[in-house]
């Protein structure tokens, strides 16, 4: 504001021409300032300089020099930290392989270039970052949950697309290893490409390989990019892709077999079973070479246990006989010079039984009882289309065979009966009624009705025991056993000679099969003692209507017997209302004033009027035996009529009601939570291997039964836990050191770089794959055999051994794995995705690249 004012009065007062002269004044003076100023220093400068000319100056005490000095120094006593995992026993072998390393890949090559060590510092240091970075990762990763889910899903998919596969491919008598990959990799439609494309393939490796430096690398690191292109190129190409070419090798799997399977695998059968699965005459030469060799050498002793010889030569012979065979079936697939190895007939069950051989006449009970005759025989029942015989006695069986095995646990643990596991049991006995017995059942049994009425009311009202199903067994029994079109024109078919040839029974063991024998073991009315000072009571839960074209009301009559000793008995006895009508006039004259509900000739079979009756009926009975004691010879006399008045085959299965009310379940939470761990690994895996998914659920039961055996055996009690120590072991410090330790001493012997293995002769491949396949065949325990049957067994395990001879599945299988594992260890960067879309661009670029070439 007063600027304003100040220069208004300057300009008024003196005008613009008086204030240019007074700048243009002032502006001289500043230029004559600086020109003195610039001359006289000149002048004085020029003194000086040449007044101190002569004399001399000495050097700096420091400067550029001590620098130089001081970072010499500081390079030569760099300092490496060599921890890496924050274990001693781990960080010590690690540390003697990588300087192994740094001599023979780095110092190598770079020694002739320069003698700095800072480069070498710099890629120490960098590899270790990496180890740090990933054992940290590591330290997060649940093993147990990896085994069993992610990794054990990759096994079974990958199994089940090959054994799709192969059905694809069975319609063709002769196809070729393109063929089988061709079709694979159509079903499979994600790694096609990268495995069957060298191109694609190492694409794909590189971008994991920046996605692991983009992770691992310490961010200085990462951000250099030559450094981090020569680090990726390095890994991809000599590092990653080499092991991965090495390690799919069928050589190198079948190897693996031969290391990993105990000796204890090498038996006759397994042996016999291989040449039966061998289908390359190359691999039938070489091992028909070998053994005879091994005839030769045995043919020149003539000292030693001649005996003991003898006997090999035999054995020896015996097996060049079944080479031949198998050579003759190879080439001609029809000519079937082994029934025992042929391919099975689907028109087996048409053809009539071999005339020229004998039948043995074996019981339906063991043909029920065996795994083996019994797949045979269910293929013969689904062929007639009678199925539902079997399916309805298998499920019973299964649950007979689960209840009692929850009883006896729970006898050895004295424990109370759970609600929730009696309901289970109930729920699943209701089922069973529902889908085979019941009347609106879609497949029924026409079993007596009688029975059915019995059962349906045991179900519903009565403690659940394993012995609720035995007189629907005896009467499907006796269906099977009696009708000509089921197990008579069994035996008479080709199915029959080949489940006898399969069991390989002996004449002692025909023998002992006794064909007179009875049926099942099932539970049957037995007589008892009735003392004077026993009780009877009676009730009525439960009415259900039988008959077809005249339906009638059937009553079921639960009698109970109290012994003096407190022990109860007790009869299911379904009667009408005729038969209780009969049972009252025996007993009119004695109990004149308990009389029965009159009948209604127009009430019908009404819901309220047949409920009415049986409250009435209730009544009825619980006042006779009120009154009633045994004591009296007629009341005894009647009441044993009344209970036995019923046909043999419907008479009810006696129980002792303390024994079922003494009886204790485990709860299932337990069983499932101690034992969730193996069975779920072993369960998936003989699904697949053994196709149980379409087995019926008796064989699944038999089989989770053998399981857990097994598992049982193997670990013991505490199941989860023995599996976690196990686990924890295998990543436990000692164990990781003594892998690395391995390590070493297989890539530097005696700490020098190992020589290149001199190459494999195709004989020696050859061998090493038919051993393989013994091993593996002999893998299988003999009561696995037994349950799902030799030739299922045998084709399994062949089936997972040809899926192990392709390079290009194995790569599939083992890129799977790694995706999967790589996904647990960095849950938080979302890799899933990303490895999704990677895929999904080198297949979109493969096809365009191929589409554009085929059209040039």
């Amino acid at each position: 504001m007063w600027n304003y004012v100040v220069s208004f009065l300057v300009v008024n007062k003196y005008g613009i021409t008086y204030i240019s002269y007074i700048s243009s004044l002032f502006l001289v003076f500043i230029l004559g300032l600086f020109a003195v100023t610039w001359f006289f220093g000149a002048e004085v400068k020029r003194k000086i300089l040449y007044r101190y000319e002569a004399i001399p100056l000495k050097p700096p005490s420091n400067g550029l020099s001590v620098v130089f000095e001081k970072l010499i120094k500081l390079r030569l006593t760099w300092k490496i930290d060599k921890r890496l995992s924050g274990a001693t026993i781990i960080d010590e072998p690690f540390n003697e392989v990588l300087d192994l390393f740094m001599r023979d890949f780095v110092d190598d090559w770079y020694h002739d270039i320069s003698k700095d060590e800072e480069f070498k510092y710099e890629v120490r240091r960098t590899i270790q970052a990496v180890v740090v970075n990933l054992s940290a990762k590591l330290r997060d990763v649940d093993f147990i949950a990896l085994f069993t889910g992610p990794l054990l899903a990759n096994i079974t998919s990958h199994l089940r697309i090959f054994k799709k596969t192969q059905e694809r491919l069975s319609v063709f008598n002769n196809y070729s290893a393109q063929d089988e990959i061709k079709v694979f990799f159509e079903l499979e439609n994600q790694f096609g490409v990268i495995c069957t494309e060298a191109e694609a393939e190492e694409t794909y490796v590189r971008t994991v390989v920046d996605m692991l430096l983009y992770l691992l690398l310490p961010k200085h690191n990462f951000q250099c990019y030559p450094e981090r292109a020569l680090l990726r190129e390095m890994v991809t190409t000599c590092c990653a892709i080499p092991t991965m070419e090495s390690i799919t090798e069928p050589d190198y799997v079948n190897q693996c077999f031969m290391a990993w399977l105990k000796d204890d695998c090498l038996t006759s059968e397994s042996f016999l079973s291989a040449i039966q699965c061998c289908s390359s005459p190359t691999e039938l030469d070489h091992l028909e070479e070998r053994i005879q060799k091994d005839i030769q050498r045995l043919r020149a002793m003539d000292s030693g246990n001649i005996q003991s010889w003898k006997q090999q030569l035999d054995s020896l012979i015996y097996i060049l006989r079944q080479i031949a065979i198998q050579y003759e079936n190879v080439l001609d697939p029809g000519s079937g010079l082994n029934p025992d190895i042929s391919p099975k007939n689907p028109l087996d069950a048409t053809q009539p039984f071999p005339a020229n051989k004998p039948c043995p006449n074996i019981p339906l009970r063991y043909i029920l009882a065996n795994s083996i005759s019994l797949k045979y025989f269910i293929d013969f029942m689904n062929y007639i289309k009678a199925e539902k015989f079997l399916y309805v006695w298998l499920s019973i069986d299964c649950f007979r065979d689960e209840l009692k095995n929850r009883m006896d646990a729970a006898e050895r643990d004295s424990r109370c009966i759970e609600v929730a596991e009696e309901n289970m049991f109930r729920k699943e006995a209701m089922r069973i009624y529902g889908e085979g017995l019941a009347e609106d059942a879609p497949n029924r049994i026409q079993l007596d009705s009688r029975i059915i009425a019995k059962l349906e009311t045991s179900i519903v009202s009565l403690p659940i025991t394993p012995y609720l199903f035995d007189e629907v067994q005896e009467g499907i029994y006796n269906i099977l056993n009696k009708e000509k079109k089921y197990y008579y024109s069994f035996k008479k078919s080709m199915l029959f000679y080949r489940c006898i040839t399969e069991l390989d029974l002996n004449q002692d063991e025909l023998d002992s099969l006794s064909p007179d024998e009875p049926g099942p073991s099932v539970s049957t009315f037995k007589p008892i003692s009735i003392t004077p000072k026993g009780r009877f009571s009676a009730d009525i839960p439960h009415v259900s209507m039988v008959g077809k074209d005249k339906q009638d009301a059937l009553y079921s009559v639960v009698l109970k017997y109290k012994e003096e000793n407190g022990h109860d008995k007790q009869w299911i006895i379904p009667k009408t209302f005729e038969e209780i009508k009969k049972f009252q006039s025996k007993l009119s004259d004695q109990f004149p004033t308990l009389n029965l509900p009159k009948a209604s000739f127009f009430a019908g079979l009404d819901k309220d009027y047949i409920s009415n009756r049986r409250d009435a009926l209730n009544v009825y009975l619980k006042g006779l035996f009120d009154e009633a004691s045994v004591s009296s010879p007629e009341m005894l006399e009647s009441v044993m009529d009344f209970i036995s008045s019923d046909p043999p085959e419907s008479q009810a299965a006696l129980t002792e009601g303390d024994e079922a009310s003494e009886l204790e379940f485990e709860t299932t939470s337990n069983l499932d939570d101690e034992e969730n761990i193996p069975l779920k690994v072993l369960i998936l895996i003989t699904d697949e291997v053994f196709d149980m998914k379409n087995r019926n659920q008796w064989f699944r039961t038999r089989m989770v039964q053998f399981l857990r055996q097994i598992v049982r055996a193997t670990f013991g009690g505490k199941i989860n836990l023995k599996i976690q120590e196990y686990v924890e072991w295998l990543t436990s410090p000692e164990y990781l050191s003594e892998m690395i330790t391995l390590f070493k001493d297989s890539f530097w012997p005696d700490g020098k770089w190992s020589s290149e293995y001199p190459k494999r002769t195709s004989s020696s491949i050859s061998l090493t794959k038919f051993m393989g396949h013994t091993k593996l065949q002999g893998s299988v325990s003999d009561e696995l055999r037994n349950i799902m049957g030799k030739d299922t067994v045998r084709e399994g395990i062949d089936m997972v051994f040809r899926m192990f001879q392709t390079k290009q599945l194995n790569k599939l299988l083992y890129y799977s794995m790694i995706e999967s594992l790589l996904e647990v260890v960095f849950p938080e960067n979302k890799l899933k995705q990303s490895l999704a879309a990677l895929r999904r661009n080198i297949n979109q670029k493969f096809i365009i690249q191929n589409h554009s070439g085929s059209h040039r």
